[in-house]
């Protein structure tokens, strides 16, 4: 039985300003099988996303130079057709904040500190179509 390769490797981009917040989560996604990039601010990872294909954005809300729902608007607005989803973490952020991350097409918002497990699922939920 053969397996569409390019279907089962799985990509993840991680934007998050702290290092150890990224580390972290690249090895909670990795020791699942995902593969994943870094990016440490939303001006970097939309240069990345030029070069590159990702599955999944995961994004931190709160970052200097282009913070999370603004990197979701030119997400959205950029890579028409092929746009990857995006999953916000968020510390602190009220349900007005929340509401426009959806609006704007944020697939899922996931609290800091993070529940491991639930950001997993959503990552699947986001990349299974």
């Amino acid at each position: 039985m053969t397996h569409n390769h390019s279907q089962l490797k799985r990509h993840v981009l991680i934007v998050d300003d702290e290092p150890a917040v990224r580390q972290t989560v690249r090895g909670v996604l990795e020791s699942s099988g995902i593969e994943c990039a870094e990016s440490e601010n939303g001006a970097s990872a939309l240069e990345w996303l030029k070069e590159h294909h990702t599955d999944v954005i995961i994004v931190d809300y709160q970052m200097p130079i282009m913070n999370g729902l603004s990197l979701l608007e030119h997400v959205q607005s950029n890579l028409n057709g092929n746009t990857p989803r995006v999953i916000m973490l968020s510390g602190v952020i009220d349900e007005k904040e929340k509401l426009k991350a959806i609006h704007l097409g944020a697939y899922a918002i996931i609290d800091k500190p993070c529940n491991f497990r639930e950001l997993i699922v959503k990552v699947n939920e986001a990349i299974t179509p």
